[in-house]
C-alpha cells in the first residue's frame, strides 16, 4: 500500500509534463485531502508534502484511471471521498476542501464544482451560475468528479471497458435511485484551462473519436443520451428552487456566450437553456444489471 490516509479526503489526477496539480495544494492550512498523482510523465518526481502520494502509470486517461483504481485499491478504501481530477483544473487546496465539505455536508453521493466562465467546456450546465449555490443534476462530467467511496464502487467496473469517453454518461445510472444524489457546485468554481480535445491523442483517440466511444458506450447499455438538466437548486440567498424557479433562472448563462472562450459557446448555451426547460433526467435502469451480467463474464 503507498501509505497511511492522513485525511477522509483524497484528490488523484493523471497528470502529464504541464500538470498544475501542485497549485491544488497551497495554501497549505486550508487543504483537507490527500493527494495521489499517477502520473504518465515518465520525468515526473514526487513532491515532498505530506499526505501526497505518487505513481507512474503510462497509458491512456480513462485506462489510466482503471488501472490506478484497481492497483490501489486498500489506499484508496482508506477515504470517504475520492475525486478524479484532470491536471489541466486551476483550483486551490481552499476550493478543492470546501467542495468536500459541501458534498459530505449534504449527502451528495457524486458531484463536481462548476466551471469559471473563462474555461473551456464542453456543456454549458456545467459552467457557473451565479444565481445558485448548488444545482442538483443527472449527469456529472469526468473533467473533475467528486465520489463518495460507495459511488465509486458501484461506478468502477464502468472504466474496464476500454471507452475512453462515454462513462460519465453511463455512471448517473450504475447507482441505484436512492444514491441518485448528483450536484454541479456553483458557489465554488473551477478553471479548465485547456480546449477540450487538445490532447485527444495522448488520450487513446487515434483511429476512432469522442463521438465514437460515446456511442458505443450508449449503445451496449441501450441508453438514450442524457441531457445534463437540473432538477432542483438552492441559489445563492440559500432559497431551494424546483424546476419553475431553475427555468428562469438558467438564463444567468446569457452574456456567457460574449466571454467564454469556448468555441460554439452560443449553441451550446442555447442547447442547455432548451434541454433545461423541455426534458427530463433519464435514467436507464438496466445498467447496473448489465455490469453486473459483464463483471461475471470478465471472471470466468
Amino acid at each position: 500500500m503507498l501509505g497511511p490516509a492522513t485525511s477522509k479526503n483524497l484528490v488523484i489526477t493523471r497528470a502529464g509534463p504541464k500538470s498544475l496539480h501542485a497549485r491544488w495544494l497551497t495554501p497549505d492550512d486550508r487543504r483537507d485531502f490527500d493527494l495521489l498523482v499517477a502520473s504518465f510523465d515518465p520525468n515526473s518526481r514526487p513532491i515532498d508534502a505530506p499526505g501526497t502520494f505518487h505513481r507512474f502509470i503510462p497509458g491512456t486517461k480513462v485506462q489510466g484511471w482503471r488501472a490506478t483504481l484497481s492497483d490501489n485499491h486498500d489506499f484508496i478504501a482508506q477515504y470517504d471521498y475520492v475525486a478524479l481530477i484532470d491536471d489541466d483544473i486551476d483550483t486551490d487546496a481552499d476550493s478543492l476542501s470546501r467542495l468536500f465539505a459541501l458534498g459530505t455536508a449534504e449527502g451528495f453521493t457524486i458531484f463536481q464544482p462548476s466551471l469559471t466562465w473563462d474555461s473551456y467546456f464542453t456543456y454549458a450546465g456545467t459552467v457557473r451560475n451565479p444565481l445558485f449555490a448548488f444545482r442538483t443534476v443527472n449527469y456529472i462530467e469526468m473533467m473533475a468528479p467528486f465520489f463518495a467511496a460507495r459511488a465509486l464502487h458501484q461506478v468502477a467496473p464502468l472504466f474496464d471497458y476500454g471507452w475512453e469517453s462515454g462513462i460519465d454518461l453511463v455512471w448517473g445510472s450504475a447507482l441505484p435511485p436512492e444514491d441518485r444524489r448528483f450536484a454541479i457546485i456553483d458557489a465554488i468554481p473551477i478553471r479548465h484551462t485547456r480546449p477540450v480535445g487538445a490532447l485527444k491523442e495522448a488520450n487513446g483517440f487515434i483511429n476512432r473519436s469522442y463521438e465514437s466511444d460515446i456511442d458505443a458506450a450508449l449503445g451496449h447499455f441501450t441508453m438514450p443520451w442524457p441531457s445534463l438538466v437540473a432538477s432542483s437548486g438552492v441559489t445563492a440567498a440559500g432559497a431551494r428552487v424546483g424546476r419553475w424557479g431553475l427555468a428562469w433562472r438558467v438564463l444567468a448563462l446569457l452574456p456567457l456566450a460574449v466571454r467564454s472562450p469556448t468555441g460554439g459557446a452560443v449553441r451550446r448555451i442555447f442547447d442547455h437553456i432548451r434541454h433545461q426547460w423541455l426534458r427530463r433526467p433519464p435514467y436507464a435502469e438496466d445498467v447496473r444489471g448489465l455490469l453486473a451480467r459483464d463483471a461475471a463474464g470478465r471472471l470466468r
